[in-house]
Parts: structure tokens; sequence; C-alpha cells
């Protein structure tokens, strides 16, 4: 993704705020169909493109792959294609948990092989969608994001999640300018590859990108901190086994003190208090998470309008 994307999916968002979404339902046409194929889709991601599509008047429609995990790519996107002169908008989930990024390397063929814009919710490398939900809710509280510092720090759970958002969140915010610090202990590192991806966008933009190992000090600065309970990348196959390696670090476990007094937090479903954060700071008005529903219906709402309005008989533009 790069920045004018990200630029102009938060500026929609914005405006949904300001407006609401009767005007953008008035610009799309109520006769419009979208398509989900998702495989690897979490709970939460039928429901909101169902409450997408329902805000926008569009249509919406399962086509899923069928026995996607024993079928050769060249017939996904074969039924990808198929799929796609069907529609008018396809959006995609393709996680595969058996290889670690062959669902990436998937999901970036998805746009040539389709006749209609394509949005990725989410693939086993990134996950746009929710990284732009969160930057989406610090812009309300702060404003302009660049020079502003955004921790993304690993928490202490149980409930693993994909590293995706994370990896999202660090090269969505170094886009808009943002300085950018993760922290997280040695055995759960990122990606190496975004890590270096997000240091090179950091230098373009002017901005600062950091790693460390400590959590308080961490924090200290912070203008906006975002917390997940990601798994280690050796054991994506194996989430359970990142529990062995995970009670060394009980301490990495956030509270309203823990936070500078402005500092807005936010994290993903599902909410871990009593392991990754303190109930106190479940109920801080500084924690914009309660508005995670509502935020991702926006944003996915602000993509679909984005690339339906760039989208030509010359050009179709998509955002995996």
């Amino acid at each position: 993704m790069d920045r004018q994307t990200v630029t102009e999916i938060l500026r929609i968002a914005a405006d949904i705020d300001t407006h609401g979404y009767p005007q953008l339902e008035a610009e799309l046409e109520r006769s419009l169909v979208l398509g989900k194929m998702f495989y690897g889709a979490t709970s939460q991601d039928r429901p909101i493109c169902d409450l997408t599509a329902a805000r926008l008047g569009l249509n919406a429609v399962d086509l899923n792959w069928a026995n996607a995990d024993i079928t050769e790519s060249t017939m996904l996107l074969d039924e990808l294609r198929m799929a796609s002169e069907a529609v008018d908008l396809l959006i995609t989930t393709f996680s595969n948990h058996e290889t670690f990024g062959d669902g990436r390397k998937l999901t970036k063929k998805f746009p040539e092989s389709s006749v209609v814009p394509v949005i990725s919710l989410h693939d086993d490398f990134y996950d746009w969608q929710s990284a732009l939900s969160h930057l989406h809710g610090f812009q309300r509280t702060m404003g302009d994001l660049r020079g502003k510092q955004i921790v993304i720090v690993w928490g202490f759970g149980s409930s693993f999640s994909s590293p995706a958002a994370a990896h999202s969140l660090m090269v969505a915010s170094t886009l808009v300018g943002a300085n950018v610090r993760v922290s997280s202990p040695p055995e759960f590192s990122l990606l190496n590859r975004i890590r270096s991806k997000t240091r090179e966008i950091a230098s373009e933009e002017k901005s600062t990108f950091e790693e460390t190992t400590e959590f308080t000090d961490s924090l200290k600065d912070a203008d906006a901190v975002f917390s997940l309970n990601w798994l280690r990348l050796n054991d994506f196959n194996h989430p359970e086994r990142s529990m062995e390696h995970a009670r060394k670090y009980r301490d990495w476990y956030l509270t309203p003190q823990t936070l500078p007094d402005d500092c807005i937090f936010s994290t993903e479903p599902p909410f871990q208090p009593d392991l990754m954060f303190s109930p106190e700071l479940v109920q801080d008005p500084r924690n914009i998470s309660r508005a995670w529903l509502s935020r991702r219906v926006q944003v996915l709402a602000s993509t679909i309008v984005h690339v339906l309005r760039q989208s030509n008989d010359e050009e179709v533009v998509s955002v995996v």
C-alpha cells in the first residue's frame, strides 16, 4: 500500500465521521454486488463486510473457494476470475497457516486475475484494514499524525493473533509521517523484511523507526499505543507453542499508570483484560478499542469508495 492510498482512505473515513454514510451511499449504485471470497477468515470478517455493505446499500454475496487448502494456486486464481466476472467488487482474505507466506504470494496475484477491484482484508503478512482503523482512531483524537510517537507493543496473553495487524500498522504509520517504535520480547520479533521496509519509508518521510526489547521505557513518550498478543513467527503453524515462550513475559502488562497522561490506547479483539491489560484500562477514556468495530466498517467503506472512484474502463484499482 502506498502513501496516497493510505491518505485518501483515511480522508474518506474522516468524511464519514463528519457527514455519515448517506452521501457515500447516494454516490454508489444500489445495484452493485460485493462478492466475498474468504479462506482463513476471522470470526469478525463476515460481519464487517455485511455491515459495510448495508451502510453503502450494496448487496453482499458469499463466493468462497471450495477446498482451498488442497487446490492448486492456478485453480484458485481461475475461480477468483470467474467470480469477478459475476460481481462488481471482490473482498478477499487468504491466510495459509500451513505454509507461512504463500497466502501473501497468492493475494498479490488477485488484482491481475480479476476484472473488478479487489480489496484484501488480510493475508498472512498484512492486515491493512485493521491498521487503518487504528490510525483512523488515532487521527480522531490527535489530528495530523506526522511527528507523533506511535508505539506498537507486544502484550502478554493466551489468545495469540497473527502479527499481520502489527506489520501493517508499522508500515502505514510511517507512510503518514509518524514516528514508530516496536517493543517486543526477543522471541516475538516481527518479520524482518517488513521491519526493513518500515525503516526505508521512515527515512524517506524524515521520521523515525526504532526497535526495543524494553517494555516500560518504550512507552514513556508515546502519543498512541497499539498492543497485540502476536504469536512467534516460528510457531505460526502451531500457535499453541507460543505460550511456553510467553510465560516469561507476564510483566508485559498495561495499566493506565504505564501510559503517559494524554496517550491513546488501542488493541484488537478478542480483548484480554487481566492478561494483556488491566480492567481499569478497559474503562479508561483513553482506550478507543470499544469503537473498533465501527472504525473497521468506516475504513472498509472508505476503501470501497476509493477503489470504485479510481477504477474505470481503462484501469481497475485494487488494495491488497
